[in-house]
């Protein structure tokens, strides 16, 4: 299969051309051993070992090296990983290098990798022992996921799917999923490293789980840390000018920075960010940027989420094209349409939505070319 057909492979798997290309990218410039580790247990062999394999093969042709940690039990299905009795070369046969009981991880993975193959580990160990296996090998790997693969598709919560869960959060799992988020949120700690996150999803949804943001599990992670900054004239300029600009894909005007800000809601990284000012009717949200890759890390719902704490009275304006615009519809307690804008509103007065409405209207563009969605 030649590289351009496998590229369309996954595109067709994800549905979604900018994100995958975006990850793709990210995963390509760190080091293979880091980009995953991916545990299919004997439930998710036994189900969906035809999806596992096509997924698997699919991240080999892409040049990703993900390691694959089997469960002892479904060893009997290992035999879709390799070679056929009569040793030929056939489409069905991913090319992996077995290990077990492993004493040295970081050399047996180097060694696959060498022969460009995927390391794929047995698991002798199960329950605690499993996981303390799994935190093990995350741990002397430095990767920055674990996939959990799993029947159920991710971690349910009152009967509905949990996209992402913070790992200090006093969410109930139902019952079903308890045992599982347990034990993931014991791995998660005992790794103990800022950029690892745990994704659990199906063997049939890895792909989207790996390159869409939006993911197709639950994502488990640590809230990132949002702090409010008033003066804005402390902050990296030259952080937020790349952040802002990589977000909407246009330049800032050069007198961006001499308008009179209220202050920033910024995520501590610069991965994402929340400029707002004051008015007669409340909080005007100026910009809202957000990192691409940052976006499947909840970056983005975390700065609204301190936003709409601070600020209860809040308005801001985006384009109808704008993909956001949808979830902005979502969360407003209000909007109209007025040309190229949708104008969105929380919290402001009825009597205050004309004068808000006429604010957006007349309010001039900060960045220098329309072809992008400015707020």
């Amino acid at each position: 299969m030649k590289h351009q057909e496998i590229l369309l492979k996954l595109l067709e798997v994800t549905e979604n051309t900018k994100d995958s290309f975006q990850f793709l990218k990210l995963f390509r410039s760190i080091e293979p051993e880091k980009f995953a580790v991916i545990y299919a247990d004997s439930g998710t062999l036994m189900e969906s070992a035809e999806a596992l394999l096509y997924n698997l093969k699919l991240l080999h042709k892409l040049d990703l090296y993900p390691v694959v940690v089997l469960d002892k039990d479904g060893i009997s299905y290992t035999n879709l990983f390799y070679r056929n009795h009569n040793k030929e070369e056939t489409s069905s046969i991913l090319p992996g290098k077995l290990f077990r009981h492993s004493q040295d991880l970081a050399g047996s993975v180097a060694s696959a990798l060498a022969e460009k193959k995927l390391p794929v580990f047995v698991a002798e160990e199960k329950g605690a022992a499993l996981f303390s296996f799994l935190t093990k090998l995350c741990s002397t790997l430095k990767t920055k996921k674990l996939v959990h693969l799993y029947t159920r598709g991710g971690i349910y919560s009152e009967g509905n799917k949990i996209s992402i869960y913070d790992v200090d959060s006093s969410v109930v799992a139902d019952r079903e999923d308890s045992a599982l988020l347990n034990s993931c949120l014991e791995l998660y700690k005992n790794v103990k490293d800022k950029e690892f996150g745990i994704a659990v999803t199906s063997a049939s949804s890895l792909l989207k789980e790996l390159f869409t943001i939006k993911g197709s599990g639950t994502l488990l992670r640590r809230k990132n840390r949002i702090d409010f900054i008033a003066d804005v004239n402390s902050v990296s300029k030259e952080k937020m000018n790349l952040l802002i600009e990589k977000a909407f894909q246009r330049s800032l005007k050069e007198d961006f920075w001499k308008q009179e800000f209220a202050g920033i809601v910024l995520e501590s990284e610069y991965k994402g960010c929340a400029l707002v000012k004051n008015t007669p009717f409340g909080t005007f949200l100026s910009k809202f940027a957000v990192d691409e890759i940052a976006r499947g890390e909840g970056v983005g719902r975390d700065i609204w989420d301190d936003m709409i704490a601070r600020f209860p009275i809040l308005f801001w304006r985006a384009r109808k094209e704008n993909t956001i615009s949808k979830w902005y519809m979502k969360v407003c307690d209000g909007m109209q349409k007025e040309g190229i804008w949708i104008y969105f509103w929380i919290g402001v007065k009825e009597e205050h939505i004309p004068g808000v409405c006429s604010f957006l209207k007349n309010l001039p563009q900060d960045l220098e070319s329309p072809k992008s969605e400015p707020l």
